[in-house]
């Protein structure tokens, strides 16, 4: 489900990015010279990289919460009750537990392990494609067109993540603690939904700031210079 909401914000965000450039170059102030199109592509993969960084320690956040909280807290807990027609043989509730615990073990250690990997895989790819665009020896890099759009786009596929990631977590976490269902009913896990909701909504708010301290950074010069003029 994280793969999934990240992904397609992500696409979607790329896409009106692309079309700004295109339709709009002079709104981006982006011409499409060699080095501005390595530029491009270096932000964009560094966003990319940023994203499977998230979800890989969203996965590695699902093991720590189901070593803290429990398995069934965070993956789900079958509805193991069995309703058997006359006549025929049915699974031991008992057997079905054991299978699932066992499933629900091996998840618990892939999740570690793909967690590790994406988030250590993540990480590398963002530094070397930001050190890239460091030693391209841009002044203006940090004021920069790109660099605002950058900050944009990922406020934008985070909060999109956070949107609809997190309030999903929460209706689980709240569905289990209040509504308290019974054994015979299928009980959805927080897993996944919760863990990438909170990734999102951590990178969304970094990625917020980032955008809100240029908006500060572009206007407290205008506004200098109209107080001035004014006295």
């Amino acid at each position: 489900m994280v793969i999934g909401v990240l992904v397609a914000a992500g696409i979607l965000g790329i896409i009106v990015f692309a079309l700004l450039l295109i339709f709009r170059k002079d709104l981006l102030g982006v011409d499409l010279s060699a080095r501005s199109l390595l530029r491009l592509y270096l932000y964009l993969a560094s966003l990319a990289a940023v994203m499977v960084f998230a979800i890989g320690a969203a996965t590695a956040f699902d093991w720590g919460m189901a070593r803290t909280f429990g398995g069934e807290a965070v993956y789900g807990r079958p509805a193991v009750a069995q309703l058997c027609p006359t006549g025929e043989k049915c699974v031991d509730p008992a057997q079905l537990r054991l299978q699932y615990q066992h499933e629900r073990e091996q998840r618990e250690q892939e999740d570690l392990l793909r967690g590790a990997t994406l988030a250590v895989f993540g990480a590398a790819f963002w530094g070397g494609h930001r050190l890239a665009r460091a030693r391209m020896g841009d002044a203006s890099e940090a004021l920069s067109a790109l660099q605002r759009a950058y900050n944009v786009l990922g406020t934008f596929v985070f909060g999109v993540g956070t949107v609809i990631l997190l309030p999903v977590g929460m209706y689980h976490v709240l569905y289990v603690t209040l509504l308290q269902p019974s054994p015979d009913v299928f009980a959805q896990g927080v897993g996944d939904s919760l863990s990438g909701g909170i990734l999102a909504a951590a990178f969304w708010l970094v990625y917020l700031l980032r955008v809100v301290s240029a908006v500060r950074a572009e206007t407290s010069p205008t506004m200098t210079i109209q107080v001035g003029a004014a006295t």
